[in-house]
């Protein structure tokens, strides 16, 4: 017996177990692998479960002994009917989430909590697989209607809220003063597709990847604004006698804003007879009497019809395939005569949604792009650019979309028969990689990655130390030889013992703009002569209220010491450190990088299998050599010249009659074993190495164990008491520009 019917607290470890249901989309339920469920008695009873003991842990005490008086209120007996149960225990769950304060990370389960109540409505299935019969109207006990009604009048607020956009007719607005085309009412028919629908066929059934539920493509083409929206008529079951789902995007062509209404009455999802005319955004009595209306904006937030744009991502908004038959035409054709739809914007689209969806305003970076779809799959394509591919996405586009159109239709003509290209494995790879707050380049210098591996790069030059070729924004830093009396210890992660190099400048793009930190144009490195700013050349102070970019970058001071804070419109956070070596005479930058979309460079995610980041082409280096001759030479030749910039890809500014190349020694880090005072671009003398007792004793402050290693391996080679305040800087200038 579950302990969901039992209402017994310390049963909450049984609620751990695995959700069954990954993502929602139109009201259909996927499992992890992107292949579609049913929901059966025992699936739905293992969701709720899981969803229970989710819910349970975020209420307020006093919310917390509310729901569970109103459990013992409404249990409904397990010898009653599976479903009676099963939906006074949903109703429970949206009792639950609608009294938790702050919703933030269960947008998801609040999909899924109210696409379950929409399954509710139909006699649930005894086979998890679909099933091509009739769905049957579920028609609750008496019993069950007044546990229900108990749930409601407990309740303290409505189902959906937002706090970000608008909902019923100040949403309709809202598109229309953004360019956006109004749809009209849902059912209004016009063979011309202007003054109502204009119905296109159905998507083949081989090409839908929610089976079960015939999918019906209707169009209305707007002449003020231009654009045009698309309607999908989802029915409950081949009779196409109810609406179960019908969704409505409408994309203005000139502004790109799309805005998106569903079937939705205050987050509560309805089904309709099919002919049935339901008017947008609001109730209107003369058109629907019953007073149903297709919702929009806030309303949408925690629908049964899933989270939109974590489907509808990328640059094609509607998923549908260019080479889809409709039965009429060609998905792919619709922008040409005789009906010349304006199918896509003048950019990317943008949508109107609730702030916890995915914004739709990044791609993924042409480099990483399998080159088995980049024919087709980039910036004005006929497949359009993929969205960029993250964690956000992972259990939506991700799953729902891309992994069924690999698996099953693409590439046009042989679908399926990439799904083992190791090129488009790597793709989906990134599915599961969040924006990240790891990278950092630190000291001699140690690099952590996006994804949080730790490993030294000590190559002489000026590299990209992190882009996002998509979006832009790159960084890049100059890498200074540090000449040491001895050997320093290995790396754990590439097992080289290594000579060592210090970064002594940085430089970034941002927008249209070059900004560089680096040493003065005199060429000065002492304590007098901190490195200087300069925006395209220029140099430029700081002042209290930052330097504001036209593209929405910005630079701030992080500290009174002159730490720069970099905020590129890609989202990308850039702390840059300055820190003087007094044994030595020159300055020394400290990079940290928080909440960054780039996935190229020295810093970027190791996807599974790879030893270091990808290439510049997305190529791989494989993995580690097994001897140390070989990771050297893969590490600091092969991987080194890879990143390294060029005199037209460099944003560093150089005095006249110089250039990269005299920043890059191609011999630096020599091969293992041989001493570490050879480059001539050394700024020091050889260095004798402090103990390393003291080195550890100093560096006991470092909190931080990985950087705290770091500081030890540098406070030894560099002999420099000075090295933990460093790390502490660093550290806490990260933590400090972490939004909780």
């Amino acid at each position: 017996m579950l302990c969901l019917a039992l209402a017994t607290l310390p049963c909450a470890p049984v609620y751990a177990q695995e959700d069954p249901i990954s993502y929602v989309g139109h009201g259909a339920l996927f499992h992890s692998e992107g292949r579609q469920v049913n929901p059966t008695p025992q699936i739905v009873e293992r969701a709720q479960a899981h969803y229970r003991a989710q819910l349970l842990a975020r209420l307020q005490p006093a919310q917390r002994r509310r729901f569970e008086n109103l459990e013992r209120t409404t249990r409904i007996d397990r010898a009653a009917a599976d479903q009676d149960r099963l939906l006074v225990q949903n109703e429970l769950l949206r009792w639950m989430l609608d009294n938790i304060a702050d919703k933030s990370n269960l947008v998801h389960t609040g999909t899924k909590i109210n696409a379950l109540r929409l399954a509710l409505t139909w006699k649930l299935p005894s086979a998890a697989e679909p099933q091509s019969e009739p769905k049957v109207e579920s028609q609750p006990s008496r019993g069950a209607l007044q546990s229900l009604q108990t749930i409601a009048d407990e309740s303290s607020a409505k189902w959906a809220r937002s706090v970000i956009t608008s909902s019923g007719l100040a949403y309709t607005s809202a598109c229309a003063a953004a360019g956006v085309p109004i749809p009209p009412p849902i059912g209004r028919m016009d063979p011309a597709g202007t003054a109502g629908w204009q119905s296109l066929g159905f998507i083949p059934t081989a090409e839908q990847f929610i089976v079960g539920t015939p999918a019906e493509v209707r169009v209305f083409r707007s002449a003020s604004p231009e654009g045009m929206c698309i309607a999908l008529p989802r029915y409950a079951d081949a009779s196409k006698s109810t609406v179960s789902l019908d969704g409505v995007l409408c994309l203005g062509r000139a502004t790109s804003k799309m805005c998106m209404w569903d079937n939705q009455m205050s987050g509560a999802t309805f089904t309709f007879p099919s002919g049935t005319v339901v008017p947008i955004g609001a109730p209107d009595l003369a058109i629907n009497p019953a007073g149903k209306y297709q919702a929009g904006g806030a309303e949408l937030e925690f629908g049964a019809g899933g989270v939109c744009t974590n489907c509808h991502a990328g640059q094609n908004p509607y998923i549908i395939h260019p080479q889809s038959n409709l039965g009429s035409v060609l998905f792919g054709t619709l922008g040409a005569p005789p009906l010349s739809l304006p199918t896509f914007a003048a950019a990317r689209y943008d949508p109107l949604a609730p702030a916890s969806w995915p914004q739709n305003n990044l791609s993924m970076s042409p480099a990483l792009v399998p080159p088995v779809c980049a024919g087709c799959h980039f910036a004005g394509g006929p497949g359009g650019a993929f969205p960029h591919l993250s964690a956000e996405l992972s259990s939506g586009y991700c799953t729902a979309v891309l992994t069924n159109a690999i698996n099953r239709t693409m590439p046009p003509g042989a679908g399926g028969s990439q799904a083992s290209n190791p090129a488009v494995i790597a793709l989906k790879n990134w599915c599961g990689v969040p924006a990240s707050a790891g990278p950092s380049n630190r000291g001699d210098p140690h690099l952590t990655t996006g994804g949080g591996i730790h490993y030294d790069f000590h190559a002489a030059g000026e590299f990209t130390a992190l882009s996002n070729s998509a979006s832009g924004f790159e960084l890049q830093t100059r890498q200074t030889p540090v000449l040491t009396a001895t050997i320093p210890v290995a790396d754990a992660y590439t097992g080289l013992a290594s000579c060592v190099s210090l970064n002594t400048a940085v430089a970034l793009r941002l927008g249209k703009h070059r900004v560089t930190i680096q040493p003065p144009a005199s060429g000065g490195h002492d304590a007098a002569q901190p490195p200087e700013l300069r925006v395209d050349g220029g140099v430029v102070k700081v002042p209290k209220s930052g330097l504001n970019f036209t593209d929405g970058s910005r630079i701030t001071l992080a500290d009174s010491a002159g730490a720069l804070d970099v905020k590129a419109a890609d989202g990308t956070h850039v702390i840059v450190a300055s820190n003087f070596w007094t044994a030595q005479g020159y300055w020394y930058l400290n990079v940290d990088v928080l909440n960054s979309p780039a996935r190229e460079g020295l810093m970027a995610t190791l996807l599974p299998a790879n030893w270091l980041p990808l290439a510049p082409d997305g190529s791989s280096f494989g993995p580690a050599p097994s001897t140390a001759t070989a990771r050297h030479a893969l590490l600091n030749q092969k991987f080194a010249n890879a990143w390294r910039v060029a005199a037209s890809t460099s944003l560093f500014d150089y005095v006249a009659g110089t250039s990269t190349k005299n920043f890059t020694d191609v011999n630096w880090p020599p091969a293992p074993g041989k001493a570490c005072t050879g480059s001539p671009l050394a700024l020091n003398t050889p260095v004798r190495p402090m103990n390393a007792e003291r080195a550890r004793s100093l560096c006991v402050v470092v909190k931080d164990a990985s950087a705290r290693e770091s500081c030890v391996f540098d406070a030894i080679a560099m002999a420099d008491t000075n090295v933990p305040q460093a790390y502490l800087r660093s550290l806490k200038l990260r933590a400090a520009a972490i939004v909780p």
